[in-house]
């Protein structure tokens, strides 16, 4: 059976209707397209310089070196190969201790062989140690490794009451230090002592029945060490070697420590007024001085006196230990700069002058 719409109207809507069903058609038909196959394996990597770059290999990271005798100096060799295809560079080696003094090769070819010398210093050592130094490199995956030496330090010749000489005297005094050598070797007969400088005297003698240290070896040895008056202000240092004869350990370093302590400690040591404009008020400065020497109970500072015009010194004694001196300038002083000194006089037999240097601007 067949419907006709009135006056053709359901005639004209169709072909609407098919019309937009066209247009549309080849576009869902574009959206429901495959997608081109696309592979899923990465893509290749760019090669790396690690294919031209040195290798570090060490044959031994940690040396043991046995018992050595104290005082011997250590040589420790470690062995380095390059097994990359560049050369391999050594840029710095840090020991771990400054009793570590290293050697090495800077620039090792491919396939070859280089190596690292730590030279142990063991004389402040005793027993068991363990040393380290940090190793520097361009090999990418190792820039760096430690390597280690390890050894048991033994003296052969022992030393009592301690193993170094503790020194400490005021300016013009003396100070004595006594170390006992004992030893069990049949060879030990220290022949010689060598102080560190001309300040310090040493002397070797064999220690008395009543000098002798309990439980040390048979043959004892004592060394004693004297400052001389003139020794110079300040820390001292260095090391007393001693010839032992012991042929384990021939040669024994004795570390000195200590201190000459000024009889008199002045602060500050100069005087700078820098640049002013006096006014009718003087400018002033203190300078502090101290008796350290507590047998010198009559200590008096007995006189200032300035060698510039229009600066004075004047002198305030605190106690009976300790004495100030205030510098001033006064408002006559002429303009322009001043450099000179005060004088001053103590009753210390060490110090019986001391000069302060003094400057400033006068604007």
């Amino acid at each position: 059976m067949t419907f006709s719409a009135p006056n053709g109207r359901l005639g004209r809507t169709g072909a609407a209707l098919a019309a937009a069903l066209l247009a549309i058609a080849p576009a869902a038909a574009f959206a429901q397209a495959p997608k081109p196959a696309t592979s899923s394996a990465p893509a290749p990597k760019a090669a790396t310089s690690s294919a031209a770059a040195p290798k570090l290999v060490i044959v031994e990271e940690k040396k043991d070196v046995g018992t050595v005798p104290k005082g011997e100096v250590v040589h420790a060799t470690f062995v380095l190969r390059n097994e990359g295809k560049a050369d391999l560079h050594i840029t710095d080696v840090k020991p771990s201790c400054g009793c570590t003094a290293p050697e090495y090769d800077k620039t090792i070819k491919p396939g070859a062989e280089g190596k690292i010398v730590l030279n142990v210093d063991t004389k402040t050592f005793q027993g068991p140690i363990s040393k380290s130094a940090l190793i520097l490199t361009d090999d990418p995956e190792k820039p760096q490794i430690t390597v280690f030496v390890m050894a048991n330090v033994k003296p052969y010749v022992e030393t009592s009451p301690v193993g170094f000489f503790r020194l400490q005297a005021l300016t013009g005094e003396t100070a004595t230090s006594t170390i006992v050598l004992s030893s069990d070797e049949a060879d030990f007969k220290p022949t010689k002592v060598e102080p560190p400088n001309s300040y310090i005297k040493a002397t070797l003698a064999p220690a008395t029945e009543a000098e002798k240290v309990a439980g040390k070896g048979a043959s004892q040895w004592k060394v004693t060490v004297t400052t001389t008056p003139d020794a110079p202000e300040g820390l001292l240092g260095g090391y007393v070697k001693v010839a032992t004869g012991a042929a384990k350990q021939p040669e024994l370093s004795l570390a000195v420590s200590g201190y000459i302590k000024p009889t008199l400690s002045i602060t500050p040591l100069s005087v700078n007024f820098g640049n002013f404009e006096p006014k009718a008020d003087p400018v002033k400065r203190t300078v502090t001085i101290i008796n350290n020497n507590l047998k010198n109970e009559a200590f008096q500072v007995t006189k200032a006196e300035s060698n510039v015009a229009g600066v004075k010194a004047e002198i305030v004694m605190a106690d009976k230990s300790r004495a100030q001196v205030i510098i001033s300038v006064d408002d006559k002083v002429k303009k322009g700069v001043f450099d000179g000194f005060v004088t001053v006089s103590t009753t210390d037999p060490a110090k019986k002058e001391i000069r302060i240097p003094l400057k400033g601007v006068i604007l």
